[in-house]
């Protein structure tokens, strides 16, 4: 079976599975912001999933190490600007919730998107204080 992304695109698992996702390719921050966002749902719901699309485990080491990687990423496909995308992810990792700081990036798209960013808020993954959330219905 071929590598899928897990969170990003319309050919990712969660747009396959979930009708939402993280819109864009390559990771930058405003990229990075929905993926973790997205990473930390995975983690309070303890399950996620593979490149395959199967479902896992989703552990705290696991949400750790997808976080953290958001950064050699971030200098892979921008070269700059990839601090901010590790204080994203150390912060997010430690505190379970997206900064304030860089909640008003969370951008999800996909016939879920708008449940899925309410359930979000009502997890407290995104800041109740936070800038409204965008979630944008495509077709696919």
């Amino acid at each position: 079976m071929s590598r899928m992304n897990i969170y990003q695109g319309g050919r990712s698992a969660y747009a396959r599975f979930e009708g939402a996702y993280a819109p864009g390719s390559g990771v930058s921050l405003a990229t990075a912001v929905p993926i973790a966002a997205l990473i930390l749902r995975d983690l309070r719901r303890g399950w996620t999933y593979d490149h395959g699309g199967s479902r896992v485990p989703m552990t705290p080491e696991l949400a750790r190490r997808r976080l953290w990687y958001l950064y050699p990423l971030c200098i892979k496909h921008t070269g700059s600007g990839c601090e901010h995308v590790m204080r994203l992810a150390t912060l997010a990792f430690l505190r379970r919730q997206i900064p304030p700081e860089y909640a008003h990036l969370v951008r999800l798209e996909g016939p879920n998107a708008a449940r899925v960013v309410a359930e979000l808020a009502r997890l407290g993954i995104v800041p109740a204080a936070a800038p409204a959330v965008v979630a944008r219905v495509s077709a696919r």
